[in-house]
């Protein structure tokens, strides 16, 4: 692709993380000068493709923001002040997606399960026969995977919060699931999270959403969607539920609940947006069945590790709420009895799942700091009978699981906390949990 309004300006990629560094590839591919292009980067950036390509870098890297005539800002880049001064110049490859791109888009966020639906959407599409392609929060950068000069049948693209904030667009369909408050240190407020997340429904040919969000969907934005939008209600109690043998379209048995990999409720939940979405996409039934039938869970998401010692693992890494580790407790029930908990204090409300923890048959507990300390002293652990462990260190928190944990009953990792505190994100969280569990339970 040609990027002729590019051709002879002042472009600046901000941060050079996994994003960043597509982007340049992209830029670089697509006829973009090496000299037109800065880098700017708090930390130093040792190699670079091209030695033309200037950088910026160190704790002034964003004092000459208006030197450039755009920016390509990583999404995960909060709004700071010198962000906000220069805003018409900003652009994010979701934006810049959904700018050029002119092929059918499916968007999907959720506060969790967005992963799970993603992934599953780009299967079921892709055992339907469809050139299809499945990018961003995933982790698959949209600028390495999507090829502007052609027009794939569908472009699955998982939405964060962060990606929403500030975006436009225009698609096909947008799947909009579970929704409870997250990121609140980025932004702001539970209500300004929630909006951020509601914007995957402008600009969309039809939007499927789940039945228990919908009575907030039309408290907030019940005069924000346009009326030609089609909305598609899924979830219990609507077109797309279940009972105990089988998933249902419109009453109608579609294929048997035994044949689900992906256990728990939230999870069923999940599923029932994507029989609505074959539906919709009038996808044959026994592909979709073939489809889920054949579906393994995501890794770090409520994934069985194994039982070692007589003690069975879980690794719940992607949990970084309260509410998803709630979620978590509610789904193994009452055979956890080690929960490995704390992380990044964001200012999460945790006096629901500390309420959670009281009622459970739980006996031993792990705290990350930072959040973990918060955790402890509002479980009033002076008069409790928890065996505890503080610990910024997962091996000794694996250690101290092996030891305590009765046979037969189940250690879980999940935080209710990101990952930042101790870890470089959930992945090497739930990577060094799992590694330990199979080091300490194999000896």
């Amino acid at each position: 692709m040609e990027l002729e309004a590019y051709q002879h300006t002042s472009i600046a990629i901000l941060w050079y993380g996994a994003e960043g560094q597509s982007t340049l590839r992209f830029l670089l591919r697509s006829g973009i000068a090496p000299e037109q292009i800065t880098i700017l980067d708090r930390k130093d950036i040792q190699e670079i493709p091209d030695k033309h390509i200037r950088i910026v870098s160190g704790e002034q890297y964003l004092e000459h923001l208006q030197a450039y005539d755009v920016i390509f800002k990583t999404s995960g880049i909060p709004y700071l002040p010198a962000l906000q001064a220069v805003a018409d110049k900003l652009i994010t490859q979701a934006q810049f997606f959904f700018d050029h791109y002119r092929g059918n888009v499916i968007a999907i966020t959720a506060s969790k399960g967005k992963t799970t639906m993603s992934s599953l959407a780009y299967a079921l599409l892709h055992n339907a026969g469809k050139r299809v392609k499945l990018v961003g929060n995933i982790g698959v950068p949209i600028f390495d995977e999507i090829d502007f000069s052609t027009l794939y049948d569908y472009v699955v693209i998982e939405l964060s919060s962060y990606m929403l904030q500030t975006l436009k667009k225009q698609n096909f369909i947008s799947l909009l699931g579970s929704l409870f408050p997250e990121h609140l240190d980025r932004h702001g407020s539970k209500e300004a999270y929630e909006q951020s997340k509601l914007r995957i429904l402008q600009g969309s040919d039809i939007n499927i959403v789940f039945n228990s969000t919908l009575s907030l969907l039309h408290s907030l934005w019940k005069d924000s969607l346009p009326s030609s939008a089609k909305l598609v209600n899924c979830g219990k109690w609507t077109a797309y539920d279940w009972n105990t043998d089988f998933f249902l379209i419109r009453g109608e048995p579609v294929f048997p609940l035994r044949d689900v990999q992906l256990l728990w409720e939230h999870n069923l939940w999940n599923i029932s947006a994507i029989v609505a979405l074959a539906d919709v996409l009038e996808v044959n039934r026994s592909i979709l069945h073939q489809t889920i039938k054949q579906f393994q869970p995501v890794r770090h998401r409520l994934q069985y590790v194994g039982t070692f010692q007589g003690i069975e693992f879980y690794d719940d890494a992607i949990s970084t709420t309260p509410e998803s580790t709630i979620a978590a407790l509610e789904a193994l029930g009452e055979k956890v009895e080690t929960l490995l908990l704390g992380g990044l204090d964001r200012g999460y409300d945790f006096l629901p799942l500390v309420e959670k923890i009281k009622k459970s048959q739980i006996k031993q507990l792990v705290f990350f700091p930072d959040s973990g300390e918060k955790i402890k002293i509002m479980l009033n652990w002076e008069t409790t009978h928890y065996t505890m462990l503080s610990t910024a260190n997962m091996e000794e928190a694996v250690k101290f699981s092996y030891a305590h944990t009765s046979p037969w009953k189940i250690c879980l990792l999940s935080t209710a906390s990101p990952s930042y505190s101790v870890w470089k994100n959930f992945e090497e969280k739930g990577d060094l949990f799992q590694q330990w569990i199979r080091v300490m339970g194999e000896k």
